[in-house]
């Protein structure tokens, strides 16, 4: 759980689109296989038995117990800090392929998309381009990429508002991409926690939009 905001990061699902695909897609989600425990012994109630339990407590308890805020700093602290360990292997690992990784943040509807569909459009044909698509339910952003002729792996983070360097771990082995090549990160549309989460991008690029 993300100690910032309290959204759940950890049931993401990932979506390999191939380059021209759109509508139906085959996701490759992380397999939970639930584990039934069966109970085989049986705890009876029989009927007019009473399980009263007094509790007497006749000792006063004079000593409080200080709820102290340093707690909550620590847990954050933590998730940050396994977030950036996570975040520096991605790094080694661009900087070993000698690859350019972006970060696109803006709040929602701000035109990420947009942007991201043109910038690819425009530079296909110098640079090899690769997409990784962050949202909370959807694939149609991942299908606007996926027209464009880019590979693309379309993160959906079900009540996580932001994307995280294990996510992107995760999603970069199905990209598997070419050395020297390009990599553009649509992150979930929210500046709020995107903000703290380093991804091991080289450049977080925020995306404006005046209305």
């Amino acid at each position: 759980m993300c100690d910032t905001c309290g959204c759940e990061s950890g049931d993401a699902r990932f979506t390999v689109m191939k380059p021209g695909q759109s509508g139906h897609t085959h996701p490759h989600a992380d397999h939970v296989h639930p584990h039934d425990h069966d109970h085989d012994h049986e705890h009876p109630h029989e009927p007019g038995h009473d399980h009263e339990h007094p509790h007497e407590h006749q000792e006063e308890h004079d000593h409080d117990h200080p709820h102290s805020a340093d707690r909550i700093i620590s847990v954050e602290t933590d998730v940050l800090q396994k977030n950036n360990m996570l975040a520096q292997r991605n790094r080694g690992y661009f900087e070993a392929k000698n690859m350019l990784a972006l970060n696109l943040v803006s709040s929602p509807g701000s035109g990420k998309t947009t942007v991201l569909e043109r910038t690819l459009n425009a530079l296909k044909k110098e640079k090899e381009l690769f997409v990784i698509e962050g949202d909370q339910q959807t694939t149609l952003d991942a299908s606007r990429i996926s027209a464009t002729g880019i590979p693309v792996v379309q993160i959906n983070t079900g009540s996580g508002c932001h994307l995280d360097a294990s996510m992107i771990n995760k999603a970069v082995k199905e990209l598997n991409p070419s050395d020297h090549s390009v990599l553009m990160i649509e992150n979930v549309g929210n500046l709020v926690c995107p903000a703290l989460f380093d991804l091991g991008e080289n450049f977080r690029v925020v995306i404006v939009s005046i209305t």
